[in-house]
């Protein structure tokens, strides 16, 4: 069997840790889109972390001591999402994705606090070392899920048994509230432990799959979203039955099709993967309409060496840089390159604004949406770039990663280039 552990509103659950006086309170954590990383005041950075990943969870971020008023007003606005809500403030109508505005509204008597991403790391770290340790073969899917093989470990009818125990050592070892499902298949565990919240434990055998899946409506699978419900839908398929019994359509539509028809199923055999290599690590952000290029550049420029800090901390060089602009009416420009070079922050930062130069095809119009990416790594290559150039590439990649040092001891924002502060 296959098991699924989720941890029930993993945010909000830290925010309790912290401050019992919050339990039984209707409680929301809100982001935004980092209201600090381009300010040219003087700020620290605590830390940045390549070790979870998934929606609402930065790489980077900055001290979570902040008020309300300091994390979410600016000017006379609002700013910030729902990142997650307790189950207090989803009886309000509460959701993940939420403007911070329409929760209060809701729900005026809602405690939003800002998010401290560093505890939720660390507890889930914790965690994942505690499964570890009564789980074989365990996979993080993300910074609250994780999957775990459970075969040849524990016997189907004595799983229900092992799960609703592990349930009971986390909240007794954590404090956290979790919720698990067991299936012969992945996807058909996660679907069992949405059944089981909040904080409880479903086992679904290879009898109970059908009656249990077949009712439920097309957009309760995990990775159906609203593109491919609306996809489904022109051919009437309406339930997961409808779609387990359209084998057809959905092996017409190639690999996403076949795929999504063996999950429903729970035939499709996808093992639990202990880890994954990294294929690419970007930063990108929304903001403002902004018009003036040359704000765009310094913002770049920020978000090179930001990047160049989280790669330095894989070790590796990427071979392929991405860059991609959302304007204000929708348009889109983007574009990667593929070559070998001698890595560093000011390598990285010369080659995205010559593709800035390249892409940004709606002068005219304001971007609302910046993002750099590297991708292809290389494990420390033996020769690299332009011999031309090769004295004056060690030198920037040497100073690149002293500054590295700096930055990772005292904060990101330790060490800035002139071009940021103009």
């Amino acid at each position: 069997m296959i098991i699924h552990l989720d941890i029930d509103s993993f945010f909000a659950s830290c925010e309790r840790l912290s401050n019992p006086g919050l339990n039984g309170l209707p409680i929301a954590v809100g982001g935004r889109g980092d209201p600090f990383i381009f300010d040219k005041k003087s700020h620290k950075n605590i830390d940045l972390t390549l070790q979870n990943s998934g929606a609402f969870v930065p790489a980077l971020f900055y001290d979570a001591k902040s008020s309300f008023d300091e994390y979410f007003i600016e000017g006379r606005k609002i700013r910030g999402i729902v990142i997650t809500s307790s189950y207090e403030a989803r009886a309000f109508g509460i959701r993940t994705g939420m403007t911070i505005r329409e929760a209060l509204q809701r729900c005026p008597n809602l405690i939003v606090l800002p998010p401290n991403h560093l505890f939720y790391h660390d507890r889930s770290h914790a965690l994942k070392r505690y499964l570890q340790k009564r789980i074989p073969l365990l996979e993080q899917y993300s910074i609250d899920e994780f999957f775990g093989d459970l075969k040849g470990w524990v016997e189907d009818e004595n799983v229900e048994a092992f799960i609703e125990k592990l349930r009971i050592d986390i909240a007794a070892e954590f404090g956290l509230p979790v919720s698990i499902g067991a299936a012969p298949s992945k996807w058909i565990a996660k679907m069992a432990t949405s059944a089981a919240k909040p904080g409880g434990c479903k086992v679904l055998l290879k009898k109970d799959i059908a009656p249990f899946i077949d009712p439920l409506p097309i957009e309760a699978f995990p990775g159906i979203g609203r593109g491919f419900a609306r996809r489904l839908r022109r051919y009437k398929i309406e339930t997961l039955g409808q779609l387990k019994e359209s084998k057809h359509l959905l092996y017409r539509w190639k690999k996403p099709g076949i795929q999504l028809y063996h999950r429903v199923n729970g035939d499709d055999n996808e093992p639990v993967i202990a880890g994954h290599d990294r294929r690419s690590i970007g930063i990108s952000r929304t903001i403002d309409p902004l018009f003036d290029r040359a704000e765009i550049r310094r913002r770049l420029i920020i978000l090179c060496r930001h990047l160049s800090q989280l790669i330095v901390r894989i070790d590796a060089t990427p071979n392929t840089l991405f860059l991609g602009l959302k304007y204000q009416f929708g348009q889109k420009s983007k574009r990667s390159v593929t070559e070998p070079f001698t890595f560093s922050e000011a390598a990285l930062r010369r080659k995205i604004l010559a593709l800035f130069e390249t892409i940004d095809t709606y002068p005219s119009l304001a971007v609302i949406r910046i993002a750099v990416s590297c991708s292809n790594f290389q494990t420390k290559p033996a020769t690299r770039g332009s011999l031309l150039f090769y004295e004056k590439e060690a030198k920037e990649r040497s100073l690149w990663h002293q500054a590295a040092k700096v930055r990772q001891k005292y904060g990101i924002d330790t060490l800035k280039s002139a071009a940021e502060m103009l």
